[in-house]
């Protein structure tokens, strides 16, 4: 028998209960706009506004994760290219997770997706450090023969960067935890260098996930990040706020 959890989540995604936010991603000076984040969020009738941390590890549990990741992906660069023909073009960055890399069917719907939207160009495929095994580095291969960029999301040690040497990645963001404890942990820190250092030997670009402050930005710097993500330069925004405030800001 289904549990409440999947059939709740089920009509979510099927019945439009689902929504996106997105979070913009910069230039590491803070100033110009690199693109933005898919965050996905469930409006729940009875629950309000729920975060992806509540559902998400339903989704994993119940095998969800492929819808999930399906709808995502699809409003996503529909949404990139309905602002592409206002006259903005974003970057658009969706999370995807490590289990669909190696679905054929996946693939496949990604390539109609990319066809019919934003195009290849204007997408980055995340992919999270802590899912990315030998396992997925096919899938992971397959999307970076497509042209597609790769951004090796949460990276949070070097030893995942040397488990991942031979993919194609474009970005590796940093952690937000590595980040958050940098300033007062000399570890933290340490490994935070360790990451920049090894990312830059590779001829990858860095993003520094979870600003909240200008320390934080600051440390980022002293690690040649290319990126910056977090609170501290912009919260995520529904489509049309960040519309009115992406324009206000050209």
């Amino acid at each position: 028998m289904r549990s409440d959890g999947r059939f709740e989540l089920e009509r979510a995604i099927t019945q439009d209960e689902l929504e996106l936010h997105y979070q913009p991603i910069f230039d590491i000076s803070g100033d110009a706009l690199r693109g933005v984040e898919a965050l996905v969020r469930w409006e729940h009738p009875q629950k309000g506004l729920v975060s992806p941390h509540a559902f998400l590890p339903t989704a994993e549990r119940e095998g969800l994760m492929h819808a999930l990741t399906a709808w995502v992906l699809r409003e996503a660069l529909l949404q990139a290219s309905v602002w592409r023909k206002d006259g903005l073009t974003l970057n658009m960055s969706v999370n995807i997770a490590a289990s669909d890399l190696g679905d054929a069917r996946f693939l496949r719907l990604l390539d109609r997706t990319l066809h019919i939207t934003a195009g290849r160009s204007a997408f980055t495929a995340e992919v999270r450090a802590d899912e990315a095994t030998e396992a997925s580095s096919a899938g992971i291969r397959e999307l970076g023969s497509r042209g597609i960029p790769i951004a090796l999301d949460d990276v949070t040690t070097v030893a995942q960067l040397d488990g991942a040497t031979n993919w194609p990645l474009d970005t590796v963001k940093l952690g937000r935890e590595i980040i958050a404890h940098a300033l007062d942990d000399a570890r933290a820190a340490e490994v935070a260098r360790g990451i920049a250092r090894v990312a830059a030997e590779r001829g990858i670009g860095l993003v520094a996930v979870g600003i909240e402050s200008k320390a934080m930005l600051d440390f980022a710097r002293s690690l040649s990040s290319v990126g910056a993500q977090g609170y501290l330069l912009a919260r995520p925004m529904a489509s049309e706020a960040l519309r009115r405030w992406a324009q206000r800001g050209a």
